[in-house]
């Protein structure tokens, strides 16, 4: 089905579906903020609520967006919006389509606007990597509340909250947590406006949760999968730990979802949360991991607009080196990966590439592997430079350069294996 069926039929049905938040929820929310805003009248607060309820039979999403605020903190939201997906806006204050986009002007007093979001979405154009069947719905929450321009008095900060739900006996599974009483509140470091992000799971689900290395851990598939929910957590008890170490700021909460049927063949991370599809293995009969690769990227929150190579190499880089060091791979299985990833490149020309992927990301962990041995014979590892470059910030951007004065303070001189290499071949 496509896009614009799905919201036709949200919009033949909008005359026999509330289109509301639940009221309690608000309340919910209201109680939740009181505290600290009284605590701190100075503070130039304002408070959003997201509020979700999956519609199984139109294949979308019943959005409102609730701004409650004092004196228009939050002058106007223009949003990302195209109509083939985001239909239906109805709202207080003003609200105007200009192409793709949709801007809304807030009431001072605040307000609340209404729309729909169709859940299916083919990646390239081929497997659902956002579906939406009679049973359950996988997503990112970064789909439900597209990305907004935000117009907003100097120092006004939101605070935010997060309610989904679904017909009866459906779960909702976020990276904040499982929706249970009511909503959820959440921040994103970094923003002053937040939105939720992160992969989601709605429907009857198959759930298993744990504490490990003082994370909580969630894996979630449709009910009656085949998805080894356990035998992850068991993996998780085994590799994380070790990751960790690597990468103390990884997060507090972590989700993994996964399904089969038509969904994308691959694994993709977000913030707290990374989606696996069903017939990949943990680990690769190569020895990379899939599973680990994605974890890295939620414990790095790296990208680049110049140098995807080093996002990539790292997180498989430390795919391998994750496993040898938590025992999975002896020593002469880890030399036997290098040797196959190697070949690899060999066979398929592999170099440095922006963005990277396949024999081109094989390139770049094989040269992590030889910088990681030059940092140890002077007494110091990639772990260093790695986290010289993270420096504790909730998101980065990485750049050769970056890469390279990192490694120059580790080494105390530049590094010869990145003066060597070659220079990045751009497909942008």
């Amino acid at each position: 089905m496509t896009p614009v069926t799905v919201m036709e039929r949200i919009s033949r049905s909008r005359q026999t579906v509330l289109m509301s938040a639940p009221i309690w929820a608000l309340l919910l929310c209201g109680l939740a903020h009181c505290t600290a805003a009284c605590a701190d009248p100075g503070a130039d607060f304002y408070d959003v609520t997201y509020t979700g309820t999956f519609v199984p039979d139109t294949g979308g999403v019943r959005m409102q967006i609730d701004i409650r605020q004092s004196s228009g903190q939050l002058r106007e939201l223009n949003l990302a919006a195209p109509s083939a997906r985001y239909a239906n806006f109805v709202g207080d204050g003003k609200v105007t389509r200009k192409g793709a986009r949709l801007i809304w002007r807030v009431p001072a007093a605040g307000g609340a606007l209404r729309y729909e979001v169709a859940v299916d979405k083919r990646r390239n154009g081929e497997h659902f990597d956002a579906r939406m069947t009679a049973e359950w719905a996988l997503l990112r929450l970064d789909d439900l509340v597209p990305p907004a321009r935000v117009s907003a008095r100097r120092g006004a900060m939101a605070r935010a909250n997060l309610y989904l739900e679904g017909p009866a006996g459906w779960a909702v599974e976020t990276p904040y947590g499982p929706m249970r009483n009511g909503p959820i509140d959440f921040q994103i470091a970094d923003r002053r406006f937040d939105r939720p992000v992160g992969w989601a799971m709605a429907g009857k689900l198959g759930i298993r949760r744990d504490l490990i290395a003082g994370r909580q851990v969630a894996v979630a598939a449709p009910s009656g999968s085949k998805y080894p929910r356990l035998p992850t957590l068991a993996f998780l008890h085994w590799t994380l730990p070790a990751l960790i170490d690597v990468f103390p700021q990884f997060p507090d909460q972590l989700l993994i979802v996964s399904a089969f049927d038509d969904m994308w063949r691959g694994a993709l991370s977000g913030p707290n949360s990374l989606y696996l599809h069903g017939d990949r293995p943990m680990i690769s009969e190569n020895s990379t991991s899939p599973l680990l690769h994605e974890l890295i990227h939620v414990g790095t929150r790296m990208s680049s607009d110049t140098d995807d190579w080093i996002v990539e190499g790292l997180a498989e880089y430390y795919s391998l080196e994750i496993l040898r060091r938590s025992g999975g791979l002896s020593q002469a299985r880890f030399e036997q990966a290098l040797r196959s990833l190697a070949m690899w490149v060999e066979s398929q020309s592999g170099g440095l590439q922006h963005p990277s992927s396949g024999p081109h990301t094989a390139y770049a962990a094989l040269l992590f592997h030889n910088l990681n041995g030059e940092l140890t014979a002077a007494g110091t590892s990639l772990d260093a430079v790695v986290n010289l470059m993270l420096a504790q910030r909730a998101r980065v951007k990485v750049s050769r350069q970056a890469l390279e004065r990192s490694a120059q303070r580790a080494l105390g001189q530049p590094s010869e294996v990145l003066r060597a290499a070659p220079a990045t071949q751009s497909l942008r």
